[in-house]
Protein backbone atom coordinates (compact mmCIF):
# COMPACT_ATOMS: atom_id res chain seq x y z
CA UNK A 1 0.00 0.00 0.00
CA UNK A 2 1.52 3.49 -0.92
CA UNK A 3 2.24 5.70 1.90
CA UNK A 4 2.26 8.95 -0.18
CA UNK A 5 -0.01 11.45 0.75
CA UNK A 6 -1.31 14.63 -0.72
CA UNK A 7 0.97 16.58 1.24
CA UNK A 8 4.03 14.86 0.12
CA UNK A 9 2.73 15.03 -3.60
CA UNK A 10 1.76 18.89 -3.29
CA UNK A 11 5.41 18.74 -2.42
CA UNK A 12 7.05 17.20 -5.08
CA UNK A 13 5.56 19.06 -7.68
CA UNK A 14 6.71 22.07 -5.89
CA UNK A 15 3.56 24.55 -7.26
CA UNK A 16 4.13 24.24 -11.23
CA UNK A 17 1.57 24.65 -13.46
CA UNK A 18 -0.08 21.48 -13.96
CA UNK A 19 2.25 20.13 -11.43
CA UNK A 20 -0.21 17.39 -10.25
CA UNK A 21 -0.91 15.12 -13.17
CA UNK A 22 3.26 15.43 -13.61
CA UNK A 23 4.46 14.36 -10.64
CA UNK A 24 2.16 11.26 -10.42
CA UNK A 25 3.52 10.47 -13.43
CA UNK A 26 6.79 11.02 -12.44
CA UNK A 27 6.65 9.11 -9.65
CA UNK A 28 4.48 5.70 -11.57
CA UNK A 29 7.25 6.33 -13.56
CA UNK A 30 9.77 5.25 -10.74
CA UNK A 31 7.60 2.07 -10.24
CA UNK A 32 7.32 0.71 -13.42
CA UNK A 33 11.09 0.92 -13.37
CA UNK A 34 11.26 -1.15 -10.31
CA UNK A 35 9.36 -3.53 -11.91
CA UNK A 36 11.80 -3.71 -14.68
CA UNK A 37 14.81 -4.04 -12.18
CA UNK A 38 12.29 -6.80 -10.26
CA UNK A 39 12.01 -9.00 -14.20
CA UNK A 40 15.69 -9.17 -14.68
CA UNK A 41 15.61 -6.90 -17.98
CA UNK A 42 18.19 -4.23 -17.24
CA UNK A 43 21.00 -6.94 -16.81
CA UNK A 44 19.89 -8.25 -20.29
CA UNK A 45 20.57 -5.00 -22.08
CA UNK A 46 17.57 -2.89 -21.59
CA UNK A 47 19.06 0.98 -21.01
CA UNK A 48 17.58 3.86 -20.30
CA UNK A 49 17.41 6.90 -22.26
CA UNK A 50 15.54 10.13 -22.94
CA UNK A 51 14.33 13.18 -20.97
CA UNK A 52 13.20 10.90 -18.09
CA UNK A 53 16.33 9.14 -17.52
CA UNK A 54 17.82 12.56 -17.38
CA UNK A 55 15.56 14.12 -14.50
CA UNK A 56 15.92 10.72 -12.88
CA UNK A 57 19.56 9.92 -13.00
CA UNK A 58 21.35 12.96 -13.78
CA UNK A 59 19.08 16.42 -13.48
CA UNK A 60 17.04 15.94 -10.39
CA UNK A 61 14.51 18.33 -9.78
CA UNK A 62 16.35 20.65 -11.97
CA UNK A 63 15.45 18.33 -14.87
CA UNK A 64 11.89 18.77 -16.53
CA UNK A 65 9.16 16.36 -15.54
CA UNK A 66 8.75 13.95 -18.89
CA UNK A 67 5.63 12.33 -19.51
CA UNK A 68 7.63 9.48 -21.59
CA UNK A 69 9.68 6.42 -20.58
CA UNK A 70 12.67 5.83 -23.51
CA UNK A 71 14.80 2.92 -23.41
CA UNK A 72 17.20 0.90 -25.87
CA UNK A 73 15.92 -2.82 -26.14
CA UNK A 74 18.03 -4.59 -29.67
CA UNK A 75 16.53 -7.65 -30.82
CA UNK A 76 12.89 -8.24 -30.89
CA UNK A 77 12.87 -10.42 -27.33
CA UNK A 78 13.77 -7.88 -24.88
CA UNK A 79 11.08 -4.96 -25.95
CA UNK A 80 8.38 -8.15 -25.82
CA UNK A 81 9.62 -8.99 -22.10
CA UNK A 82 9.77 -5.75 -21.19
CA UNK A 83 5.94 -4.79 -22.45
CA UNK A 84 4.78 -8.06 -20.45
CA UNK A 85 6.65 -7.26 -17.07
CA UNK A 86 4.76 -3.98 -17.45
CA UNK A 87 1.12 -4.79 -19.07
CA UNK A 88 -1.17 -5.69 -15.84
CA UNK A 89 1.47 -5.11 -13.04
CA UNK A 90 1.11 -3.05 -10.06
CA UNK A 91 2.93 -2.20 -7.69
CA UNK A 92 1.94 -0.59 -3.56
CA UNK A 93 -1.17 0.94 -5.99
CA UNK A 94 0.37 2.25 -9.02
CA UNK A 95 -0.68 0.06 -12.09
CA UNK A 96 0.40 -0.12 -15.74
CA UNK A 97 -1.34 -1.29 -18.74
CA UNK A 98 0.06 -1.08 -22.17
CA UNK A 99 -2.29 -0.12 -24.84
CA UNK A 100 -2.19 0.98 -28.68
CA UNK A 101 1.11 -0.77 -29.84
CA UNK A 102 2.28 0.16 -32.84
CA UNK A 103 2.88 -2.06 -35.46
CA UNK A 104 6.83 -2.90 -34.90
CA UNK A 105 5.95 -3.91 -31.21
CA UNK A 106 8.02 -1.16 -29.83
CA UNK A 107 6.16 2.11 -28.54
CA UNK A 108 2.75 2.51 -27.54
CA UNK A 109 0.21 4.17 -24.66
CA UNK A 110 1.15 3.75 -21.34
CA UNK A 111 -1.87 3.83 -19.23
CA UNK A 112 -1.14 4.30 -15.39
CA UNK A 113 -3.79 4.27 -12.57
CA UNK A 114 -2.33 5.43 -8.74
CA UNK A 115 -3.97 5.57 -5.50
CA UNK A 116 -4.77 9.58 -5.98
CA UNK A 117 -6.49 9.34 -9.93
CA UNK A 118 -5.28 8.49 -13.38
CA UNK A 119 -2.91 10.97 -14.84
CA UNK A 120 -4.77 13.43 -17.13
CA UNK A 121 -1.86 13.43 -19.19
CA UNK A 122 -0.64 11.12 -22.32
CA UNK A 123 2.28 8.94 -21.56
CA UNK A 124 4.33 6.66 -24.03
CA UNK A 125 6.50 3.98 -23.58
CA UNK A 126 9.30 3.31 -26.18
CA UNK A 127 12.46 1.00 -27.48
CA UNK A 128 14.70 2.19 -29.95
CA UNK A 129 16.16 -0.85 -31.68
CA UNK A 130 19.60 0.45 -32.65
CA UNK A 131 22.08 -0.71 -29.87
CA UNK A 132 24.20 2.17 -28.19
CA UNK A 133 27.37 2.91 -29.60
CA UNK A 134 28.89 3.63 -26.02
CA UNK A 135 28.62 2.04 -22.81
CA UNK A 136 26.28 2.89 -20.31
CA UNK A 137 26.53 4.75 -17.10
CA UNK A 138 25.44 2.43 -13.98
CA UNK A 139 23.77 5.49 -11.98
CA UNK A 140 22.01 5.29 -8.79
CA UNK A 141 18.88 7.70 -9.02
CA UNK A 142 18.67 11.41 -7.63
CA UNK A 143 17.79 10.80 -4.46
CA UNK A 144 14.59 12.96 -3.88
CA UNK A 145 12.63 13.58 -0.55
CA UNK A 146 9.53 11.94 -2.41
CA UNK A 147 11.47 8.46 -2.54
CA UNK A 148 11.32 8.00 1.24
CA UNK A 149 7.92 6.90 0.88
CA UNK A 150 8.48 4.31 -1.41
CA UNK A 151 8.58 0.79 0.29
CA UNK A 152 11.67 0.06 -2.37
CA UNK A 153 14.34 1.48 -3.71
CA UNK A 154 15.23 1.85 -7.85
CA UNK A 155 18.19 0.02 -7.92
CA UNK A 156 21.27 1.18 -10.00
CA UNK A 157 20.47 1.47 -13.50
CA UNK A 158 22.10 1.27 -16.99
CA UNK A 159 21.55 5.18 -18.60
CA UNK A 160 22.81 6.44 -21.72
CA UNK A 161 25.84 8.15 -21.64
CA UNK A 162 25.80 12.20 -21.58
CA UNK A 163 27.78 12.09 -24.94
CA UNK A 164 25.44 9.76 -26.21
CA UNK A 165 22.62 11.91 -25.37
CA UNK A 166 23.73 14.57 -26.87
CA UNK A 167 24.26 13.36 -29.72
CA UNK A 168 20.76 11.81 -30.17
CA UNK A 169 19.60 15.01 -29.34
CA UNK A 170 21.26 16.85 -31.81
CA UNK A 171 20.52 14.55 -34.50
CA UNK A 172 16.43 14.69 -33.82
CA UNK A 173 16.96 18.74 -33.43
CA UNK A 174 18.79 18.80 -36.78
CA UNK A 175 15.22 17.44 -37.92
CA UNK A 176 12.39 19.02 -35.82
CA UNK A 177 12.66 22.23 -33.43
CA UNK A 178 11.35 20.71 -29.81
CA UNK A 179 11.51 23.10 -26.71
CA UNK A 180 12.32 19.91 -24.83
CA UNK A 181 14.86 18.84 -26.43
CA UNK A 182 16.70 22.54 -26.20
CA UNK A 183 15.69 22.33 -22.09
CA UNK A 184 18.04 19.36 -21.86
CA UNK A 185 20.87 20.66 -24.55
CA UNK A 186 20.75 23.65 -22.08
CA UNK A 187 20.85 21.37 -19.21
CA UNK A 188 23.71 18.96 -20.64
CA UNK A 189 25.85 22.62 -21.78
CA UNK A 190 25.36 23.85 -18.27
CA UNK A 191 26.40 21.00 -15.90
CA UNK A 192 29.23 18.77 -15.92
CA UNK A 193 31.69 18.55 -18.36
CA UNK A 194 31.11 16.69 -21.72
CA UNK A 195 33.82 15.13 -24.94
CA UNK A 196 33.04 17.56 -27.36
CA UNK A 197 34.64 15.77 -30.06
CA UNK A 198 32.86 12.66 -29.32
CA UNK A 199 29.91 14.40 -29.68
CA UNK A 200 30.29 15.46 -33.04
CA UNK A 201 31.43 11.55 -34.53
CA UNK A 202 28.53 10.42 -32.51
CA UNK A 203 26.08 13.44 -34.15
CA UNK A 204 27.49 11.97 -37.09
CA UNK A 205 26.76 8.25 -36.55
CA UNK A 206 23.02 9.07 -35.09
CA UNK A 207 22.24 11.02 -38.32
CA UNK A 208 23.36 8.82 -41.10
CA UNK A 209 21.35 6.04 -38.90
CA UNK A 210 18.22 8.34 -39.01
CA UNK A 211 18.76 9.07 -42.73
CA UNK A 212 19.68 5.63 -43.75
CA UNK A 213 18.41 3.32 -41.71
CA UNK A 214 15.12 4.68 -40.72
CA UNK A 215 14.37 7.28 -43.33
CA UNK A 216 14.39 9.99 -40.79
CA UNK A 217 15.24 13.45 -42.61
CA UNK A 218 17.37 14.41 -45.74
CA UNK A 219 20.90 14.18 -46.98
CA UNK A 220 23.32 15.97 -47.07
CA UNK A 221 24.89 16.40 -43.43
CA UNK A 222 25.51 20.19 -42.88
CA UNK A 223 26.67 21.58 -39.30
CA UNK A 224 23.73 24.29 -40.40
CA UNK A 225 21.59 22.06 -39.85
CA UNK A 226 22.10 22.62 -36.09
CA UNK A 227 23.58 26.08 -35.74
CA UNK A 228 21.51 28.05 -37.85
CA UNK A 229 20.20 30.70 -36.17
CA UNK A 230 16.53 29.88 -34.60
CA UNK A 231 14.25 31.94 -31.93
CA UNK A 232 11.24 31.15 -29.73
CA UNK A 233 8.89 31.13 -33.00
CA UNK A 234 10.69 28.02 -34.26
CA UNK A 235 9.24 25.94 -31.53
CA UNK A 236 6.06 24.04 -30.57
CA UNK A 237 4.82 25.68 -27.65
CA UNK A 238 3.23 21.87 -27.17
CA UNK A 239 6.67 20.53 -26.67
CA UNK A 240 7.54 22.79 -24.16
CA UNK A 241 6.53 19.97 -21.56
CA UNK A 242 6.37 20.33 -18.06
CA UNK A 243 9.07 22.40 -16.82
CA UNK A 244 10.46 23.04 -13.18
CA UNK A 245 11.52 26.69 -14.19
CA UNK A 246 9.78 28.75 -17.09
CA UNK A 247 11.13 28.29 -20.47
CA UNK A 248 13.37 30.62 -21.99
CA UNK A 249 13.86 29.46 -25.17
CA UNK A 250 15.62 33.07 -26.80
CA UNK A 251 17.70 32.52 -23.93
CA UNK A 252 18.92 29.13 -23.97
CA UNK A 253 19.66 28.93 -27.86
CA UNK A 254 22.10 31.94 -27.68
Amino acid sequence: MSRITEGHLVRHYQGAKGGRDAALLDIAQDHALFLLHQAGLFNQGLVFKGGTALRKFRAGNSGRFSTDLDFTAPGDDLPLAALEALDGAGLDGFSFAVENLGDDGRRGDLRIETPFERPNLGAKIEFARHRLSLTPDVLDPIRLPIHSRYDFTVPPTPVIRTEEAIAEKLARFRRVSLARDLYDLQWYATNGIMNEPLVRRLWVLKVYRDVVADGRGTPPIEPDDILAARTSSDFRPEDIGYLTKPARIDEWIA
